[in-house]
């Protein structure tokens, strides 16, 4: 069934209220209210509420009225203030529009900014007046979201059908997220296309909002949360997420069911009433809106030396500016727009306020008025150089720029003018270099400071027609750094001998330049440590000039660098000495050699000549000189070696009865201080550097050694044993006894060997280093059979091993 007031006319309501707001105060929402209701003299309750720019933190409604009949009920999360009757009785009217303007706005941040709009409304609605629209919170805990778009179209509201909410604003995400009272369905799905986001109801119905995923965009708004829409299973439905879930008020997808408990549980839906055809015009709603002045925009100002400067500011529409010393000040300097300083001698900072009358709090703007100083020079200045073009006519070319330092010790910037109106103006300016004073012999430098301040300094221009004496030149001999004709010179050791050709008790200085034209115009002078450039040496010019006042005294080419080869040879880096022998050591490939020094490590001296024998190892140098004293040094290496010290205790051999493995033992310089290879068999070789040989046959063998430096061959014999598996001692010359083989009496040093027949009698006790065994028995051939043997060895260490087994006797 209907409300009552459904039944009714709805009632009508009027305000105006478009205000500027003074922070930290308290300001009514309405400055005047109507109501008209045609049947009805009033109401139970009104609602207003703080519907777009809402900072549920700082701000509030607050009733400043004393009525006791009426109770003032402020809800934070919405931030709508209900007053209602105490008793639940209609207000009347004329009291009710009292109560409504004793309603103000209060907040507590001093920078506060923008806007706020109120809506006042008869019905309990929230109310956006960006839309006209009015919108419903419905709890309703696990609705699915056809369920909630088939109930959100039953609902209405002072006859407005109602409809799932399409949000397209951020007053309308602001308003239907963060003011409703919990999470709850809105009207987004891509049911009908994944991926592609439309409104299902109200005015939007089938207009996209969005397309893709996370990653996706919008045509015009959307509002997710953070890594939505994620598709995470088949979740096509848009929903106002938990408050306590990432960004109050935005959206998340979910299935249509949601989850059956927590924070992706659905907890209701939000109902969006207008705008839709049909629809009833209602004014059971007004709008009004503060306003907080601010500035848009502020202009500092800047000059040159002291003055007064004009600072300029604009504020919001229908708000003044106002001017003041300090950020805490609360008495204006000035109100206007623009404001002239005082005169400023260095730079000072003033602060800008959008201003209302009577109302100094909020907000203050830094706006710097910035005095800037001239640049310190000297002026007028001289700059002298050599006439040295070979006409002696007072002309020549400079560097202009040889004269910044002396103008001035800042770090300027420096431009050139013919004429000092032109430098004021700073046109038509001329290069720095090259400059002939045949143009003119006067012109003007404008010194200048970043921030673009100048003063213009006079530069007068003189040459001195000067030439070195006749056929004077000074040389540096400087031994080459290698081969390739390149040293490094100190020119300082010419300045003495250059100065010599002056007149003495004169203050004069040297310079040093690659070319002629660097000296004249005194630029890339080059430094006392000088490499030269040209193989073999190169003409250095130089200049001399007045340290008083910059006189030329000459510039030409009074240095000659001479880079002397260095002596050249070839020295081995390491040779080898063996035991009770000499090494000599004699270098190679001998250039510009005409002396001789052998040292040892300890720098003895130990010869003259470039050959000398050698009996110790050890490091040698041998220092060459040339004929222009220029030396170059090798060293060499004299390392001791030695042959190999091969004994049987450096020897591995294990075996079987059919292959074995040699072992030399030779790590950690066990057979001694040389660098040694190994052979088998063959004193020849090959040698190899394994000092292991594997799969040797069983029987005597000859191991051998050489050292790799020269110092000679070693060799050791060794057996590997091999046990025979049959013999024939039948007359044919072949096998005809049974012997064990590669037996050596050097590595088992006693032995013994018994002979068994199958029933364990024993047959013969033998040398096993002997002829070994016939077949014969008590002067008897023994028949074809198996015979078994036991071995007995006793190596060098006195270890006994014993060897078990059968063989084969055949006639």
């Amino acid at each position: 069934m209907a409300p009552v007031w459904a039944q009714n006319i709805p009632p009508s309501i009027t305000a105006t209220g478009d205000q500027f707001y003074c922070p930290l105060t308290q300001i009514p929402i309405a400055e005047s209210v109507s109501i008209v209701d045609p049947d009805d003299p009033g109401i139970e309750a009104v609602y207003l509420q703080i519907s777009t720019g809402y900072r549920r933190a700082t701000e509030q409604l607050v009733f400043t009225g004393n009525a006791l009949n009426i109770r003032a009920v402020w809800n934070n999360q919405e931030g709508k203030l209900t007053l209602s009757s105490q008793d639940g009785s209609a207000i009347p009217y004329p009291d009710l529009i009292t109560y409504i303007q004793q309603v103000v706005f209060e907040s507590t941040d001093p920078n506060i900014s923008g806007e706020r709009f109120f809506s006042i409304s008869l019905g309990d609605a929230n109310y956006l007046p960006e839309t006209g629209h009015y919108y419903e919170y419905i709890p309703n805990f696990g609705i699915t979201w056809t369920d909630a778009l088939a109930a959100a179209a039953t609902r209405t509201y002072f006859g407005l059908q109602g409809y799932l909410a399409t949000v397209t604003s951020s007053a309308e995400a602001q308003l239907t997220g963060e003011q409703v009272a919990g999470s709850g369905w809105i009207a987004g799905s891509d049911r009908d296309q994944e991926g592609q986001w439309k409104w299902m109801a109200g005015p939007e119905e089938g207009t996209v909002f969005w397309n893709g995923g996370v990653n996706g965009s919008s045509p015009n708004f959307a509002f997710w949360n953070t890594g939505e829409p994620n598709q995470s299973g088949d979740e096509d439905y848009a929903h106002i997420t938990d408050p306590t879930v990432g960004t109050p008020g935005s959206w998340n997808d979910l299935s249509n069911t949601g989850a059956p408990a927590g924070v992706y549980q659905p907890k209701g839906y939000v109902v969006e009433y207008g705008g839709l055809p049909g629809d009833p015009e209602l004014n059971i709603s007004a709008s009004t809106k503060i306003t907080m002045p601010q500035l848009e925009g502020t202009t500092p100002a800047s000059r040159c030396d002291s003055g007064t400067l004009t600072l300029s500011a604009q504020a919001s529409t229908g708000s003044d500016v106002a001017w003041f010393d300090s950020e805490t000040s609360d008495t204006p300097l000035f109100i206007g727009n623009d404001f002239t300083t005082p005169v400023l001698n260095t730079t000072t900072t003033y602060y800008a306020q959008a201003y209302v009358s009577g109302c100094s709090t909020g907000p203050k703007t830094a706006v710097v008025a910035s005095v800037h100083p001239l640049p310190q020079i000297q002026s007028p200045v001289q700059l002298v150089n050599c006439d040295v073009d070979g006409v002696p006519d007072g002309f020549t070319d400079f560097d202009l720029t040889n004269v910044n330092s002396t103008i001035s010790q800042e770090n300027l910037s420096f431009s050139y003018f013919l004429d000092p109106l032109e430098a004021a103006q700073n046109t038509n300016p001329i290069p720095g270099s090259p400059f002939n004073n045949q143009t003119a012999a006067i012109v003007y430098a404008r010194v200048e400071t970043p921030q673009g301040c100048f003063q213009i300094a006079e530069i007068q221009l003189s040459a001195t027609t000067t030439s070195p004496v006749d056929g004077f030149r000074t040389t540096i001999q400087q031994c080459d750094d290698d081969t390739d004709g390149l040293a490094t010179f100190d020119l300082n050791l010419a300045t003495p001998d250059i100065l010599a050709q002056f007149p003495a008790n004169q203050s004069l200085t040297v310079q040093y330049y690659a070319t002629l034209t660097d000296g004249q115009l005194e630029r890339n002078e080059i430094t006392s440590s000088y490499a030269n450039t040209s193989p073999g040496g190169e003409t250095v010019y130089v200049r001399i000039e007045s340290t008083t006042n910059g006189d030329c005294f000459g510039l030409g080419p009074l240095l000659q660098l001479q880079v002397d080869p260095l002596p050249l040879f070839e020295l081995l880096e390491r040779q080898y000495i063996c035991p009770q022998s000499q090494v000599v050591l004699e270098p190679t490939e001998l250039e510009f050699a005409t002396s001789f020094l052998w040292t040892d490590a300890q720098g003895n001296a130990l010869g003259n000549t470039p050959m000398i024998s050698i009996n110790e190892p050890g490091t040698y140098t041998l220092m060459v000189s040339s004929e222009n004293g220029c030396q170059f040094s090798k060293n060499t290496e004299v390392i001791a070696s030695a042959p190999a010290e091969l004994t049987y205790d450096k020897v591995r051999i294990e075996d079987s009865e059919d292959l074995g493995r040699i072992e030399i033992l030779a790590s950690d310089q066990n057979l001694g201080i040389g660098d040694y290879e190994y052979a088998l068999d063959r004193s020849l070789g090959p040698y190899q550097d394994n000092p292991v040989f594997e799969d040797v046959a069983p029987g005597t063998h000859t191991l051998y050694v050489r050292d790799k430096n020269g110092c000679g061959t070693v060799s050791l014999e060794v057996g590997v044993i091999g046990i025979p598996k049959f013999f024939s001692p039948n007359g044919d010359s072949h096998n005809p006894t049974w012997k064990i083989e590669g037996l050596d009496p050097n590595l088992y040093p006693q032995s013994g060997l018994y002979i068994f027949d199958r029933y364990g009698k024993l047959l013969r006790q033998l040398n096993a280093y002997g002829d070994g065994w016939d077949g014969i028995y008590a002067g008897n051939d023994l028949p074809a059979n198996d015979y078994w043997y036991r071995l007995v060895l006793m190596d060098r260490d006195g270890n006994l091993q014993e060897r078990k087994g059968h063989f084969s006797l055949i006639r």
